[in-house]
C-alpha cells in the first residue's frame, strides 16, 4: 500500500512530464502484460491445485478492462477501467479478503492485481487517456448495476459470491457496518456512487496539477 501511494504521488507530481511523452506504448504495454499475466497465472495456479473459479469478481473485470484500456484506444473502456480500477481495487487493497498471508503466491497475486489496477487507473488520468465527467460517473454507475444484476443471477445459479452480493466477506470489511444481508447492498450502492465521485475529484485534481505545471502560453498534446 505504501508503494502504491508513493508511486501514485510520484506520477501525479510529474503529470506534465508524463503528458509530454511522445511514445509511452512500452509503459502501457508492460503494465497491461503484467496485469493479464498475473491474473491468468493466478487462475492457472488454482486449477493446478484442484480449484476453479470464474473470474467474474468486479476486480477481475477491472484488471481485464485496465489492460484493454492501456493498450487500446477506447475512451468508454478507459472510463470504466478508471472508475472500477481506482474505486473497486483500492477498497480491496485496504480491506483484503484473504485467508493466507505473505509470502504465499495467492497473497502476492492478489496484491499485484489490485495494486496494479490502482496504478493503472492513476496512469490513465495522469497521461490524459481518460477525462471523466459527471456524466461518466452516472454511466459507469449504471454499468456497475448491470454487473450487479448479472452477478446476482450467477450467484443464485452457481452458489458463488460475486460482488459480495450473496454474503459479506469472511474477513473484516466496510460492509460489516452496513447491516445484514440484503440491506448492506443498498449501502454498497451509496458507497460505490460516492467512490465514483471521489475518483472524478481525483481526475480533476490531476488536471489542475497538469495545468499548473504547464508554462503560460504553452500547450501540450
Amino acid at each position: 500500500m505504501g508503494f502504491v501511494a508513493v508511486a501514485s504521488l510520484a506520477m501525479i507530481a510529474g503529470t506534465s512530464r508524463v503528458r509530454r511523452l511522445q511514445d509511452d506504448r512500452l509503459v502501457r504495454g508492460g503494465l497491461a502484460l503484467v496485469l493479464m499475466g498475473n491474473l491468468l497465472g493466478s487462475l492457472a495456479y488454482l486449477v493446478a491445485h484442484g480449484h476453479w473459479r470464474l473470474p467474474f469478481q468486479l476486480c477481475d473485470l477491472a484488471v481485464v478492462l485496465m489492460a484493454w484500456a492501456l493498450v487500446g484506444d477506447n475512451r468508454f473502456v478507459a472510463e470504466v477501467a478508471f472508475f472500477w480500477g481506482l474505486a473497486g481495487s483500492l477498497q480491496a487493497v485496504l480491506t483484503p479478503d484473504l485467508a493466507v498471508g505473505f509470502p504465499s503466491y495467492t497473497w502476492l497475486t492478489f496484491f499485484l492485481n489490485h495494486c496494479g489496477a490502482v496504478l493503472g487507473a492513476v496512469y490513465l488520468a495522469v497521461r490524459g487517456l481518460v477525462q471523466p465527467t459527471i456524466g461518466s460517473v452516472w454511466r459507469v454507475w449504471l454499468i456497475t448495476n448491470l454487473y450487479v444484476v448479472v452477478a446476482i443471477l450467477l450467484n443464485w445459479c452457481l452458489g458463488t459470491n460475486f460482488g459480495y452480493l450473496a454474503r459479506k466477506p469472511s474477513h473484516p470489511s466496510l460492509l460489516d457496518s452496513l447491516g445484514p444481508w440484503p440491506f448492506y447492498i443498498v449501502g454498497m450502492e451509496v458507497i460505490g456512487l460516492a467512490s465514483f465521485f471521489f475518483c472524478l475529484g481525483c481526475s480533476r485534481m490531476i488536471d489542475r496539477v497538469a495545468a499548473a505545471q504547464t508554462p503560460k502560453g504553452t500547450q501540450h498534446a
